[in-house]
């Protein structure tokens, strides 16, 4: 793992709020020390669902807050549908989530949240509170106005403008996704997601402008706020002890006593 070397504080705390699930959980963590190596103090919200482990970071703070699904009485709640999870986490965290933020602004400085770009809650609570809120979205750009067209239903969008601005999909990419329509929980959390992004003070990608250009100028006229394509997050700092999978190295044995290996990408 890359060292940390931290630079001197700027006394000043950035608050990250990650999504609870792999895909989000290991970026987020790996954006806090890259920003920590800046001389930020990092204090990582978190709930008690698939909550990291704090002793694997000890140059953070962690604060926990309730999630509400183990206290939920919704019987017809089902945590493999993660659409639905997160849709009601966005509702069960709110009270917690506040109290916890209006605490640590009472006894230090804090320059911003930076929250995953689907709790798209929080966005009504920096602006009660008055801090800025910036988005971390960890998946490709491409998806962004994709989805954004989805919400609106511009069915002229995908004959037009998304062929030249996401490169990277096919014209059948494109129009399978449109034809399947959405499920209600997934299109409830897009639209949100979508309108709250809107009204935030910025966007990190984990990924660079060179890989997703047509996208990254789309997202930057539609939105009209700053972007920061500053990934991949990796390239900075592993996020071994982040996983909320166990890894299996029984390859590993083998791999070492093989002279070639064909790895198709």
């Amino acid at each position: 793992m890359a060292k940390l070397t931290k630079i001197a504080m700027n006394n000043k705390a950035l608050v990250l709020f990650p999504l609870p699930f792999q895909g989000h959980i290991n970026p987020m963590l790996q954006l806090a020390n890259i920003l920590y190596t800046k001389g930020f103090k990092i204090i990582i919200i978190h709930t008690n669902f698939n909550s990291p482990n704090p002793s694997n970071y000890p140059q953070f703070t962690f604060k926990s807050i309730s999630d509400g699904l183990s206290t939920s009485k919704d019987k017809s709640l089902n945590l493999d549908t993660t659409n639905h999870a997160i849709n009601f986490m966005n509702k069960s965290c709110i009270d917690p989530f506040a109290v916890c933020l209006a605490k640590l602004l009472e006894v230090e400085p804090v320059a911003c949240l930076i929250s995953d770009a689907l709790w798209h809650f929080t966005q009504s609570i920096t602006d009660r509170l008055k801090l800025k809120r910036i988005v971390l979205r960890t998946s490709s750009m491409s998806c962004i106005p994709l989805y954004a067209a989805l919400v609106l239903g511009e069915k002229s969008y995908y004959k037009t403008t998304i062929k030249e601005e996401l490169a990277l999909m096919t014209k059948m990419d494109i129009e399978k996704i449109y034809k399947g329509g959405l499920e209600k929980a997934k299109a409830e959390l897009i639209c949100n997601m979508i309108n709250e992004t809107k009204a935030a003070s910025g966007i990190i990608f984990n990924t660079f402008k060179e890989l997703e250009e047509p996208a990254f100028l789309a997202i930057s006229q539609v939105f009209q706020i700053p972007s920061f394509a500053i990934g991949p997050f990796h390239t900075y700092f592993p996020a071994s002890h982040s996983s909320l999978i166990e890894q299996d190295r029984s390859s590993i044995s083998w791999l070492v006593l093989t002279e070639f290996i064909i790895y198709p990408s």
